[in-house]
């Protein structure tokens, strides 16, 4: 008898495993509420040399058009990395009941060899470079604390 009890045990909880996703409707799904939102942590690298550790030639630019004169703003061999460790959201309501959005703010940001080669500005964003307004190179780390906070009106 306590052979079949476990048996049957045994089946419920591997039927149970087996179960996919079940959709919700709306109303359903108005009713989940989530415990303490969502937390990130990031690594973004940014054009890093290839294994032969030669850097590549990139740029992005931003088109001006001034007097039907189109200009661009070069920024050459964007690069670096950047990791992100502690960014938070979440759904909060207040004391009042207002409902809004808490971003935690990250705990921790760090920066290598976050930067630029040059800045120019140009009429053709491919055309070498000749005269640059400065180089930006950013290496370090940045602690916050807090939150934003984010109301919809």
């Amino acid at each position: 008898m306590k052979a079949r009890a476990l048996s049957m045990l045994l089946w419920a909880c591997c039927a149970c495993a087996q179960a996919g996703p079940v959709p919700l409707e709306d109303g359903d799904l108005a009713q989940v509420r989530g415990a303490d939102g969502i937390s990130f942590a990031m690594r973004l690298e940014l054009n890093q040399p290839g294994a032969d550790g030669v850097a590549l030639d990139s740029r992005l630019y931003i088109a001006h058009e001034v007097q039907e004169k189109t200009t661009y703003t070069v920024f050459k061999n964007v690069s670096g990395v950047v990791q992100m460790v502690g960014l938070s959201l979440s759904a909060k309501t207040s004391a009042g009941g207002q409902e809004y959005m808490a971003i935690g703010l990250p705990a921790l940001t760090r920066f290598t060899d976050l930067g630029f080669e040059s800045l120019s500005v140009q009429a053709d964003p491919q055309a070498p470079v000749t005269n640059s307004l400065g180089r930006f190179s950013l290496d370090g780390e940045m602690r916050m604390t807090g939150q934003l906070r984010l109301w919809s009106h």
